[in-house]
């Protein structure tokens, strides 16, 4: 059992010092003997009369007069006198950090109070009025520093301009008023009303953001309203696109294209809004504009005449014809003159045309109708239709549907015609299949009808041949017509040729293709075959009966 250790009592007994001084048997004890080379010297700064004497075994067979407690080993006493008293009261301790670390922060919450704050002759904090900072003003150098820019301001004047166009513009403009005393009040007070701790964060977002007022700047709307009037109209203008027109020798570009302008209203009430309050460093200003592009530029359209040169023309007779059948090739043609046919676009010639009504301009004129000549409104117009075709097929225009007449015509050859009627049973419709636009232009003379065509050259040159396979095919119907007046026929059985139908024939066309430049022959294309049927022989009869003279008998008699 090691010193200093205390054992539990058992039942029955009393604990005693842990250190008991060791009883020898009689036999075995010996006297007790101390070396001098083991006693133990005084240490400096060890009390030692304090320690306990070594106890001696008794005699055997004696007993101890008095239980004795022994010494514990290695025992020490506190030093000094007052070692009962070595260590401060925790609790104090505690105490005393914790006052100091209050009177700590109690000093720093002030001096940053009186930092944020601010001590002395109060300031503006970190505020702007219209843009400008009073950050370190006196209450009364901030409102002086203000009047002073009201009478500025109220003189300050500024050149707004697009282009060569300029206005002047001022606050006098449009009577407006600054009204900045209720503003400035407003960022006096800011960090200075509310709680201390509230006024802090206040100031110090200031600090570190700034903040902004603006003053209630009033103006006559109406003033306003017609200064942007007068801007507007000056300004704003609509996009002109490029024009195509016919010239004696072809499509030109007779307007040249421009760009529109268009005032930004709302953006020029804000710059004049800003500038009102905030000023300009620059004094000219320039307007928002948009700019509209036109459709067509001058450009675009210059390349869309192509090489600028007749690619198509086709020129048919009219010098034996009536006026009227005249007046309606020259009526048809003429809605054709400077048509424009953009790539892709089909174009159908009884659409152009109009129906043929004398309401449109057209006339009474002969024409075919069931295998013979008669009248009509709008006679000669196939012969419109037939130029028409002529130059398409030189331009290499795609030709959609096209019609033969019923009987050959005498104004071009066989296969060479484009018949039309007003019912739409037959149409010339085309199609540019080329990458350009084709201009058409016509003119119609007293002798001549003439259509040119302009746009992208095609491929080869071509030379068309109108081959007759079949002639002379004769009528073989006939119409008998009664003639009422007897200007052919008296009597009914007289039955008299006025109108000999004409020969039917069969044709074709082909085209030859030959190169532009080496003038070598490079293919032959049949365009189309076509039949004309023969016309009606027209007979007139009389409408007097023929009556046969009766025989006179002989006159007998007895004399």
């Amino acid at each position: 059992m090691q010193p200093g250790i205390t054992r539990p009592a058992r039942s029955g007994q009393t604990n005693r010092s842990a250190y008991r001084a060791p009883q020898q048997r009689p036999s075995q004890q010996r006297p007790s003997q101390q070396r001098p080379s083991q006693q133990r010297r005084p240490t400096p700064g060890r009390n030692v009369s304090a320690r306990p004497a070594p106890v001696r075994s008794a005699p055997q067979g004696a007993r101890s007069r008095a239980p004795q407690r022994a010494p514990q080993p290695n025992a020490r006493r506190p030093q000094g006198a007052g070692s009962g008293r070595k260590g401060k009261n925790p609790r104090r301790r505690i105490i005393f950090i914790a006052a100091l670390v209050i009177i700590v922060a109690l000093l720093w919450y002030a001096l940053d109070t009186l930092i944020t704050l601010g001590v002395g002759t109060p300031r503006f904090y970190n505020v702007y009025v219209n843009g400008v900072s009073l950050r370190g003003y006196t209450r009364e150098e901030g409102f002086a520093m203000f009047a002073e820019f009201e009478e500025d301001w109220k003189t300050r004047a500024y050149e707004l301009y697009f282009g060569d166009l300029s206005w002047t513009f001022s606050p006098a403009t449009v009577n407006a008023q600054l009204n900045e005393e209720t503003v400035l009040e407003r960022a006096w007070n800011y960090g200075r009303v509310g709680s201390i701790s509230y006024r802090k964060r206040q100031i110090k977002a200031l600090n570190r953001d700034g903040y902004r007022f603006e003053s209630d700047i009033t103006y006559d709307e109406t003033m306003l309203e017609n200064f942007l009037s007068g801007i507007r109209d000056a300004i704003n203008t609509d996009p002109v696109d490029a024009v195509i027109a016919a010239e004696v020798d072809g499509p030109r570009v007779i307007t040249e294209s421009s760009v529109g302008y268009q005032l930004e209203e709302e953006e020029t009430r804000a710059l004049l809004r800003d500038l009102l309050i905030y000023g300009s460093e620059e004094a000219r200003v320039e307007l928002p504009v948009i700019v509209t592009e036109p459709n067509v530029t001058t450009e675009e359209a210059q390349a869309t005449l192509g090489s600028g040169e007749v690619v198509g023309e086709c020129t048919t007779s009219i010098e034996s014809s009536t006026s009227n059948r005249k007046t309606n090739v020259r009526v048809a043609l003429s809605r054709f003159n400077g048509l424009r046919v953009n790539p892709g676009e089909t174009v159908s010639f009884n659409a152009v045309a109009l129906e043929r009504t004398l309401g449109n301009g057209y006339k009474e004129g002969i024409e075919y109708s069931e295998g013979e000549s008669t009248t009509g409104i709008g006679g000669g117009t196939c012969q419109a239709s037939t130029t028409l075709y002529g130059a398409l097929l030189q331009a290499g225009v795609t030709i959609v549907e096209r019609h033969n007449h019923s009987m050959t015509v005498g104004y071009v050859e066989p296969s060479l015609d484009a018949s039309v009627t007003d019912t739409g049973s037959k149409d010339l419709v085309f199609r540019n299949d080329s990458d350009l636009p084709i201009y058409i232009y016509t003119t119609v003379t007293d002798t001549t009808a003439t259509v040119r065509i302009y746009g992208e050259k095609p491929p080869y040159r071509y030379v068309f041949r109108s081959i007759v396979i079949e002639d002379e095919i004769q009528p073989t119907e006939e119409t008998v017509r009664t003639d009422t007046e007897g200007r052919y026929a008296t009597y009914t059985d007289e039955k008299v040729l006025v109108t000999e139908g004409k020969t039917g024939m069969r044709s074709q066309l082909w085209r030859d293709s030959f190169d532009w430049e080496t003038n070598e022959f490079v293919e032959t294309v049949q365009i189309s075959s076509d039949y004309y049927t023969p016309g009606r022989n027209i007979y007139y009869v009389g409408v007097q009966p023929r009556y046969a003279p009766t025989p006179s008998n002989p006159t007998t008699g007895n004399w």
